[in-house]
């Protein structure tokens, strides 16, 4: 029995997106795993990195906030961020781009927004920031220079408005490679659009899209509180933001749907003016998109706005149309709530609110849910259905209660609430179902390890989202949770990509797995176990101690129902041993991480190896004619290589060759059926057998069966036991 290694080493295997692709011949990435061709230890499988951006070190410095993202396609993200610099009379907003497939952010630039405005105008704080993106393709299109003419088109009646871009040839958004702007001081009507640039002449009956962003901001005005408010900041598109900005968007007047900024008013003198954050609805069509405003800190209010209707404007804000109505004020809520982008609008899977559009807000000390929004009205005070007690995984015992819960985000991928807390003293937040039974939540995440990720920091670092005594502010997309420290400096405002719903918690429903290869094992006889290389301090080569330990992986395996993917896995220790599997054809392993917790930094591995013993003579010996004989029945051996030590206990099958049965199976510590002998003189004079290791060139052993029937065709097979 000879002992077998294979080894697989990554960074160059041919991948699958699993499970979808499920191909047994290559390595399988499921959802937010990736594969890094580095060399060396860049050669590695696992989570995407913790991504790492810097809004205040950009060529304009601007500390961003709030977090609203999208998936554009599938591996990029856009992610917005809004201004936290000090109140003033204008604010921007930052796009970043993210790689699914790198783990990196990019800067793509920026906006600066005006606002309409009644009397003084005063400064103004973002408290809640949304985006909304929407595309339009129905019809065909012809186009002259700057002319669009539409077929079978209605973009006015769609509300399209100027400054968003069109693209020809596809209605897909990632297919198209040259883009034009619509002119943003131009409404489109139903069949025309005017560009900002000229596009040649294109052919009737062509396809097309229309991509359009829309910033809806929450502010408070610190010097005319009646001038804060919703805005919706129409016209924009992906290139809008640029890395230089000279000039602002200005505040609407009297027309609609251009690249303007629109006040949404209760009033012609507005009472939304202490806005706690916002809550979208999903868009029901391109003339209704509901959008809720929380106001208020000890008390509850809702305002609910219709971003898509069709404005009438003076000085540039309507009270006519968007605005539907306001609640009455709730009872005294038990804690404050904070104004930091506080508020979400979520259908969960589970708890209470399962399958119900609920709005999530947190005080101090719980979160609250309303009860379904298409069941809130005009006037209603009772629009709170229950609230979640902060009690910490393991109890008050193990973590203390914080009383510092600050904002709340839904990760829609694994059906959980991210709860963030201020940060102060550095105290944790949370990943929780959301319960109402006075049960425990379920994680705790995030540490205070005080690491600075500035970019003058020690370049050897590893990024680690550190609470740095600051609050975050989150957005979670497709799985990845993208968090902004609330600061105005490069040490505090710091923008992490985390890949939280990649944790192996929530593997059997996200698939956020990596599945090897089929590894062949030919002639297997047991195996042994398997061993997986990985990254075990990542960073901080040039200084001590400063380096990161990844967070924690767990391994699969299956021997069966590998070709088609049936199998079911079974879950190994971190031992990896495989002595109680029996051999196999093949074999194959799955890999699952933790990415949340206390760094939130993913294991990396480099190679997966697994040993197994095969049914052939065992390597440190070889069969010898000399010494053996058919008519006497003796089987023998050289011993050929030296253990190193005492010679483990020795086992000796003897099948009949024609028929591949079993004849007899004994061992050399206890034999029964047979005996052992040992010989140090090339087979002159042999003695009892001893497990001492090899002597000589002519140590030879051998074994006489006590009774085997005559006239068989005999194989044996010498292995270790």
């Amino acid at each position: 029995m000879a002992k077998i290694a294979y080894e697989v080493n990554y960074g160059t295997q041919a991948t699958y997106v699993y499970p979808g692709g499920y191909d047994s011949s290559k390595l399988g990435l499921g959802p937010l795993m990736i594969q890094s061709n580095g060399g060396g230890e860049d050669s590695f499988v696992g989570p995407l990195p913790v991504g790492l951006a810097r809004p205040f070190e950009q060529s304009t410095a601007i500390p961003g906030i709030y977090p609203w993202a999208m998936q554009w396609s599938s591996n990029t993200d856009w992610v917005f961020l809004a201004d936290n610099a000090t109140a003033a009379a204008t604010r921007r907003i930052v796009l970043y781009t993210y790689n699914r497939t790198t783990g990196a952010f990019a800067w793509q630039g920026f906006i600066t927004v005006g606002f309409p405005f009644a009397g003084t105008q005063g400064t103004y704080t973002i408290t809640g920031l949304r985006m909304t993106y929407d595309t339009y393709s129905t019809g065909t299109v012809a186009v002259s220079g700057t002319t669009v003419t539409g077929s079978g088109t209605d973009w006015a009646n769609q509300r399209i408005a100027g400054g968003a871009r069109i693209g020809f040839g596809s209605t897909d958004p990632t297919q198209i490679t040259t883009w034009y702007e619509i002119s943003p001081s131009t409404t489109p009507t139903a069949t025309s659009i005017t560009l900002s640039t000229n596009a040649g002449t294109i052919s009737s009956g062509t396809s097309y899209v229309i991509e359009e962003l829309r910033a809806i901001i929450l502010v408070k005005n610190g010097t005319t509180a009646t001038n804060g408010g919703l805005f919706i900041v129409k016209g924009l598109n992906f290139s809008t933001f640029q890395p230089i900005v000279t000039s602002t968007i200005a505040a609407a007047t009297t027309t609609d749907n251009i690249r303007a900024t629109f006040w949404v008013k209760d009033a012609s003198t507005s009472t939304n003016t202490n806005g706690t954050g916002l809550a979208i609805q999903p868009k029901d069509s391109n003339t209704q998109h509901y959008i809720w405003v929380l106001q208020g800190t000890t008390t509850m209010q809702l305002y609910k706005f219709n971003l898509r209707a069709a404005l009438t404007l003076t000085s540039g804000a309507d009270t006519a149309n968007s605005w539907q109505f306001a609640t009455g004020v709730t009872a005294a809520l038990t804690g404050t709530a904070s104004q930091a982008n506080n508020g979400r609008l979520a259908n969960m899977s589970s708890g209470p609110g399962s399958g119900l559009n609920c709005i999530y807000f947190t005080t101090t000390t719980r979160i609250y849910r309303t009860s379904d929004v298409s069941t809130i009205t005009t006037g209603a005070t009772n629009f709170l259905a229950d609230n979640s007690a902060e009690i910490p995984p393991g109890g008050t015992n193990t973590f203390a209660a914080t009383s510092a819960l600050n904002s709340i985000e839904f990760a829609d991928s694994i059906d959980k609430m991210i709860v963030i807390t201020t940060g102060a003293s550095g105290v944790r937040s949370y990943i929780t179902q959301y319960r109402t039974d006075s049960g425990q939540w379920d994680r705790i995440f995030l540490v205070d390890n005080k690491q600075i990720d500035q970019s003058i920091a020690d370049s050897s670092t590893t990024p680690i989202p550190s609470i740095l005594g600051r609050a975050f502010t989150v957005w979670s997309q497709g799985g990845m949770a993208y968090l902004a420290g609330i600061g105005t400096a490069a040490t505090t405002n710091l923008l992490y990509a985390i890949p939280t719903g990649a944790d192996w918690q929530y593997a059997s429903s996200t698939n956020c797995r990596i599945v090897t290869p089929e590894i062949s094992t030919p002639n297997a006889y047991k195996y042994s176990k398997v061993i997986t290389n990985a990254i075990t301090v990542l960073g901080g080569a040039t200084g001590q101690g400063i380096g990161v330990s990844p967070e924690p992986f767990r391994t699969y395996y299956r021997t069966s129902g590998i070709s088609d993917n049936s199998g079911s896995w079974t879950l190994l220790d971190d031992t990896g041993n495989l002595a109680s599997v029996n051999g196999a054809s093949s074999i194959q392993f799955m890999y699952e991480f933790r990415t949340i917790g206390q760094n939130c930094v993913p294991a990396r591995l480099l190679n997966t190896v697994v040993t197994y013993d095969d049914l052939s003579t065992d390597s440190h010996y070889q069969p010898s004619v000399t010494n053996s004989s058919a008519s006497t029945k003796i089987f023998a051996w050289r011993f050929s290589t030296a253990f190193g030590g005492t010679v483990p206990t020795l086992r000796i099958r003897l099948y009949n060759a024609v028929t591949n049965g079993l004849l007899l199976d004994d061992d050399s510590a206890s034999p029964t059926e047979g005996t052992w002998e040992k010989s140090t003189d090339g087979g002159s004079n042999w003695s009892s057998y001893n497990t001492t290791d090899k002597a000589n060139e002519t140590t030879y052993i051998r074994y006489t069966p006590t009774s085997i029937a005559d006239n068989i065709k005999v194989r044996a097979l010498l292995t270790q036991n």
